[in-house]
Formats: C-alpha cells, sequence, structure tokens
C-alpha cells in the first residue's frame, strides 16, 4: 500500500511541477497603437537619441551587460522581421523595465493520503485503505518583469506604438540563460509588430 500511495504522491507531484514549468514559461504580450499612424511606410529603424530619453533608473538598467544583451537582441529581432538599421530612420526604437514583487496563492485537494475503510471483524473480513482528501495552500512569492519597447515618431517624438511583455523571473541564471529569458520576450513582443490595421 505504500507503494501505491508513493506512485499517486509522484503522479500527482509530475502534473503540479509540469503545470509551474508551462505558467511560467508563457510572456504576456500587450500592445497599443496609434491609430493615425502609417506603419507601411516604416522602414528603417535607430534608436532614440540620448537627448530625448527619460533618465533610467530601474536597477536592470544600471546594469550595461543587460542593456548591451536588450539593445542587441532588439537589433536583431527586427531586422530578422524585414527592417534596416538607418541612419535616416522611419522610427525610432526605445526600451525600458519594470519589476514588481507578486504572490501567487494556490489552493488544492490533496488526493495522495491513505486512510483504513474498514478491518478485521469476528468472522471472514478484510482490510482496505481508501482515499483521504485534504485542501493544502501553496504560497509563491516571485518577481514579475516587464520589458516595455516604444516606436517612436522620429520627427514628432511621438509614441505610436508600445509594446510590454511580461513574464515571471527566474530566481537565478546563468549568462545563456538570460540571453534565452531576453530573446524570448523581444520576439514574443516584437511579433505583434507593425500592428495589423484595416484601412
Amino acid at each position: 500500500m505504500k507503494a501505491r500511495q508513493w506512485v499517486n504522491k509522484k503522479a500527482y507531484l509530475v502534473v503540479l511541477f509540469s503545470f509551474v514549468l508551462t505558467a511560467c514559461s508563457t510572456v504576456k504580450v500587450s500592445t497599443d497603437y496609434d491609430q493615425d499612424a502609417d506603419f507601411s511606410a516604416l522602414k528603417g529603424f535607430n534608436w532614440l537619441p540620448e537627448s530625448a530619453q527619460v533618465e533610467k533608473e530601474n536597477t536592470y538598467l544600471n546594469n550595461r551587460i543587460m542593456d548591451v544583451r536588450i539593445t542587441k537582441t532588439i537589433d536583431k529581432q527586427l531586422v530578422a522581421q524585414g527592417f534596416k538599421f538607418s541612419t535616416a530612420a522611419d522610427f525610432y526604437i526605445n526600451y525600458s523595465i519594470t519589476s514588481e514583487n507578486k504572490t501567487d496563492i494556490r489552493r488544492y485537494d490533496n488526493y495522495s493520503g491513505y486512510g483504513p475503510s474498514w478491518g478485521w471483524g469476528v468472522g471472514y473480513g478484510h482490510r482496505g485503505m481508501s482515499l483521504s482528501a485534504h485542501t493544502e495552500t501553496r504560497i509563491d512569492e516571485y518577481q514579475q518583469g516587464s520589458l516595455v519597447i516604444d516606436v517612436i515618431d522620429p520627427t514628432s517624438l511621438e509614441l505610436i506604438w508600445r509594446g510590454i511583455g511580461s513574464k515571471r523571473l527566474p530566481e537565478s541564471t546563468d549568462a545563456a540563460e538570460m540571453d534565452k529569458l531576453v530573446a524570448d520576450v523581444v520576439k514574443s513582443i516584437l511579433s505583434k509588430f507593425p500592428p495589423k490595421v484595416d484601412k
């Protein structure tokens, strides 16, 4: 019976772990744009000049390694989508990062425990085991990171498109894992650019 109990617990943990991995791997993307902008005319891009940028205060952005990683990844993704880096840009690119503490509270019924159903009585009998359920609560605190990519009109310096990708941040990563994380988020955001506008 102990073996059966362990098998059920193991199966439950596998399902739970698979669910957590799936949830953590998803990038949530939201976008907004100027409906009067002509996105079909956008061919060449460049980065928003420093003189027009707001000072970046987030701790992530004070990290030169992260800044280089994100800018190179955005450049690469835009080129892959058919845009060209140009000194006479049709649009400027800029980005920012935010992060906040999140708490995930989950309640679930745990059916992995067993309890005795009935025992030996007078005469013939049989001892059986039945499933017993109890509710467990899991409290998970984590960091939710958001990457904001802005597309800006080079003449008016007005925002014409914004994409935001949010993802649960891992507790620790090495450089290769961080490269993959940034690439995943950037690709998810820019896959929505340019927007599909019905004229």
